[in-house]
């Protein structure tokens, strides 16, 4: 794949964040791919802030590991983002005249161009320098006029129409710097016929494009970062499909709502982060114990505590599978690219409602904040199952129920029937026959709390029965090549890994990447097929502790073993590094033969 990675730094209100989703739209506009990861400081209010473009001839769906053009509008802080824009000699530097000074300890590029940006913009009467930078960089691109007019107006487009004009006419001028003033590098993408079949779309967004999709019509909702994104995007589609969004007081009223909802017959999720799900533990473990369907959204950031706010890390696999109280069987799901979070939604959707669980969606600051052209994405077929079921049952073998003479003879609804799936008959309130108490009490049953240890027992085993079988399901995972070296990995890394598979390629190294979706519960024979074909297995994932290896190890695995690699963030994966761990593998294994 040809592509090209273009970085943006700036200090707040220096507009690099807008001058990377401008310049990402352009590139849409011609039928390019391309990516956008979009990074500030921890502060969340303001500050500091880069935005990373890659460009490419074929679908973009993760960063390069080089950065070919850094533009910088501000170098005041920008020491918080080297380690995320690895600036090397070759990488051409565009700067502000009124920038400030480079600072000292980063290598001295080849090429260093600095033009007045911002006295350009201020001579037409605007302030804004990253509209000029915008002109000249798409001029170099070789987009016609009208796709940064489309940008412009896209992003202006709650803007009176003198201000949309002259933001223009800014970019315009800015294009004619190059002129006298042109990149010394030939820009490598040329425009496609692909303008029919693009999106242009976040992790987030799609999330909640997902969930919508798949008939979640209730979200209640407590912003924190980096979930509140999928919050304010459904808070304006929700209405248009019959749904209502509700802002909470905090998160414990927010997953409380979505669970009352629930009951209701109303599909219902929240979407939080990893503080967040902290304080909804308690009230996800009542959605187990009661059987009511709940969809939570966890995007990952750096943590513990406040931690990093705004970087990803994929630090909440433990909380997420353990996070729960007592022996509280759940699924937990993890979305494996931008475009896969609407896939990973819908299932979670349908599964919660399916088998009147909880279900947690694990994606993360990278994946949800990034903004991605990709091809056009279709539904996902998954749908909401409340439909109203016959409820009339007249006896519960292996129960423990004591019913009251007077209603012996009487036909009794059994909330929590011991079937053979584990999925028992649901009713919506106000049906006929079907009223029952849910709560957080253990039950027989007829839904009548219980602490007899027969009735503990029986509803234990069926909780966890009812997940048994989505083992068998073919959205499991995703793998990917052939190889004697089998690469297991989940979330974001998915999509790096590819990357690096196909660097592997060429060097003459096949491996098979796995991809895992369903992380909890844990597909361990498909697993367990997978590594028997190879002579070596690397786990890796993005937190310091390899929570998801140490899970994996819990498991029996007979002789099978595996290596893992884990690092926390807040800096990425690159193929490169990958490549890297792979070939030290490989390297290790044959020094010890």
């Amino acid at each position: 794949m040809t592509s090209l990675t273009i970085a943006m730094v700036g200090s707040g209100g220096t507009g690099v964040v807008a001058l990377g989703e401008m310049l990402l739209r352009a590139a849409a506009k011609q039928g390019l791919y391309g990516m956008l990861r979009k990074t500030f400081g921890p502060q969340i209010r303001g500050g500091e802030s880069a935005a990373i473009v890659r460009l490419g001839s074929e679908v973009v769906a993760n960063l390069s590991s080089d950065i070919e053009l850094l533009l910088v509008l501000d170098w005041k802080n920008f020491q918080r983002f080297a380690d995320e824009i690895p600036f090397t000699e070759s990488t051409i530097l565009v700067q502000d005249l009124q920038a400030g000074e480079r600072p000292p300890n980063l290598p001295e590029p080849n090429t260093c161009l600095t033009l007045d940006f911002l006295g350009l913009a201020k001579a037409m009467g605007s302030s804004h320098s990253n509209l000029t930078m915008l002109g000249y960089v798409v001029n170099w691109l070789g987009f016609p006029q009208n796709a940064v007019v489309s940008a412009i107006r896209h992003r202006l487009q709650k803007h009176p129409q003198n201000t949309i004009e002259l933001a223009i006419a800014v970019a315009q001028q800015g294009a004619e710097l190059l002129r006298d003033n042109p990149i010394p590098l030939e820009a490598p993408l040329a425009s496609s016929d692909r303008l029919e079949n693009l999106w242009l779309a976040s992790g987030n967004q799609l999330i909640g494009l997902g969930a919508l999709e798949a008939g979640v019509r209730f979200v209640a909702a407590y912003p924190i970062t980096p979930a509140s994104d999928v919050l304010e995007w459904i808070a304006g589609e929700i209405e248009s499909v019959g749904g209502h969004l509700l802002q909470a007081e905090d998160e414990l009223a927010a997953v409380n709502m979505a669970i009352g909802a629930s009951f209701g017959g109303v599909p219902a999720m929240t979407a939080t982060s990893g503080p967040g799900m902290a304080l909804m533990s308690e009230a996800m473990g009542l959605a187990v114990a009661s059987e009511t369907p709940l969809v939570v959204v966890d995007v990952m950031r750096g943590g513990p505590s406040t931690g990093i706010p705004t970087k990803s890390e994929q630090v909440d696999f433990n909380l997420a599978v353990y996070g729960l109280h007592g022996d509280a069987p759940h699924v937990v799901l993890g979305a494996l690219s931008v475009a896969d979070c609407h896939f990973t939604a819908g299932w979670a959707t349908e599964i919660a409602s399916e088998r009147q669980t909880l279900v947690v969606v694990l994606s993360d600051q990278f994946l949800g904040q990034s903004s991605q052209i990709m091809p056009a994405l279709e539904t996902t077929g998954f749908g909401a199952r409340l439909d109203q079921t016959e409820v009339s049952q007249t006896s519960q073998e292996g129960s423990s129920v004591e019913t009251p003479p007077d209603q012996q003879r009487q036909q009794r609804y059994f909330r929590y029937l011991d079937t053979d799936s584990g999925i028992s008959p649901l009713a919506l309130p106000g049906q006929p026959g079907g009223m029952f108490t849910a709560d957080g009490l253990e039950h027989n049953a007829a839904a009548v709390p219980s602490p007899k240890a027969a009735d503990h027992e029986q509803q234990l085993a069926k909780r966890l029965r009812k997940l048994d079988s989505l083992v068998d399901s073919d959205h499991w995972a995703e793998l990917h090549g052939q190889g004697s070296v089998l690469l297991i990995c989940w979330g974001s890394l998915y999509q790096v890994s590819l990357e690096a598979q196909t660097l592997l390629r060429g060097k003459g190294i096949e491996i098979v990447v796995m991809g895992l979706r369903l992380l909890s519960p844990l597909p361990i024979q498909n697993i367990q097929q997978a590594m028997q074909h190879a002579t070596q297995t690397l786990v890796i994932e993005q937190n310091q502790q390899g929570q998801f290896a140490h899970y994996l190890r819990s498991f029996d695995l007979g002789n099978l073993n595996f290596k893992q690699y884990c690092r926390p963030g807040p800096t990425l994966f690159t193929p490169r590094e990958i490549v890297g761990q792979v070939e030290t593998l490989i390297s290790s294994a044959g020094a010890n033969k």
